[in-house]
């Protein structure tokens, strides 16, 4: 995959938590350091500085493209503090199977760290098994600073 399509399919994400009936969450942003995107029920971070602050689209050269803003919405006042109660760790494709297979409203239960993970819907379960020994320097989370919350 090269980079044009790479930035497509990570822009595409990005889009799904859009709020399409809600001009002020309808858009890609960008603060500068990560790119956001929220419909007020999931959030989508990418790990890409812009160096600019504003609502981002693709450019035909395939590209990032910054339309500088001051008018972003508090996406970091929604991020969790605290650690969490469980840590568990799966392979995204069997994680991406399972849910693919629920229905409606989906339960994830937790029942420690490094256990399965078990996912139930309407009729419809999956458990998850979990993946040992993945360094800690694989996951990224978006950066909530002090400045951030208002």
């Amino acid at each position: 995959m090269d980079m044009k399509e790479r930035i497509a399919k990570w822009f595409g994400w990005l889009q799904g938590a859009a709020n399409k009936e809600d001009e002020r969450l309808g858009h890609v942003y960008s603060d500068g350091r990560q790119l956001w995107a929220s419909d007020g029920y999931r959030l989508h971070a990418l790990d890409v500085a812009t160096e600019k602050s504003g609502r981002v689209t693709v450019s035909e050269e395939g590209t990032f493209q910054v339309e500088e803003t001051g008018d972003i919405p508090p996406f970091t006042a929604a991020l969790p503090q605290g650690e969490p109660i469980a840590a568990i760790v799966v392979s995204a494709e069997n994680l991406k199977q399972a849910a693919a297979g629920q229905e409606g409203f989906v339960r994830l239960s937790l029942y420690g760290s490094s256990q399965a993970l078990e996912l139930s819907s309407a009729g419809k379960y999956a458990l998850v098994m979990p993946v040992m020994d993945v360094g800690e320097w694989q996951f990224w989370r978006p950066e909530r600073k002090l400045s951030d919350i208002k």
